[in-house]
């Protein structure tokens, strides 16, 4: 019984610290983020979310080898946190200039949601941007089954149709675009 309660004892505090840590996040108090979220790891080593928002904090600081450390760090604890493969994934393709690593990574993470339409959408930013149009056409059609208003999805739909010369699609997803509502035109993320 002690165990049991100990276990909510830190699941408790840990829900406490991440709301605080999305606080901050919200706030962009990335100094303060990193000072919680090593005070948090120093308590809790074993918890995953802690380095989770030392690599958000130190992402968002510039610091992204330092980063992407605190995300494997946290992805060796938790494997199944879709936000941190997400996330590892961004700073490797745009920050680090490592594309395929970054495209593993977001494979990794759909393999924890394959429901995320925002995973797919990144996706299929990731392999357009490598010329792969082909699968950026496939990957922006998955993102569209889970939402057909995604306005992401469509546009990357559409670059990619653009890049293989697919005039007919380019017209479908204009057309497609043209009935979803101007409140769905805002990013995603």
């Amino acid at each position: 019984m002690l165990t049991g309660l100990l276990r909510m004892e830190l699941e408790l505090e840990t829900e406490q610290k991440a709301g605080q840590a999305r606080e901050l996040c919200e706030k962009g108090l990335w100094p303060q983020v990193m000072a919680l979220a090593q005070e948090w790891h120093a308590e809790n080593p074993a918890d995953a979310r802690a380095l989770f928002y030392q690599g958000v904090a130190l992402a968002a600081s510039g610091r992204f080898v330092e980063a992407e450390t605190a995300y494997h760090q946290s992805l060796r604890l938790d494997a199944t946190d879709f936000k941190a493969w997400n996330n590892l994934a961004g700073i490797l393709f745009e920050s680090l200039k490592k594309p395929a690593e970054a495209v593993h990574c977001m494979q990794q993470a759909l393999k924890v949601d394959p429901q995320n339409k925002v995973g797919w959408a990144n996706l299929t930013s990731m392999v357009g941007r490598l010329g792969r149009h082909d699968k950026a056409l496939e990957f922006a059609e998955r993102a569209l089954t889970l939402d057909t208003n995604f306005v992401e999805a469509h546009l990357h739909k559409a670059a990619a149709a653009k890049a293989l010369g697919k005039a007919e699609i380019v017209r479908e997803v204009c057309a497609a675009l043209a009935t979803i509502k101007p409140e769905n035109f805002r990013r995603a993320r």
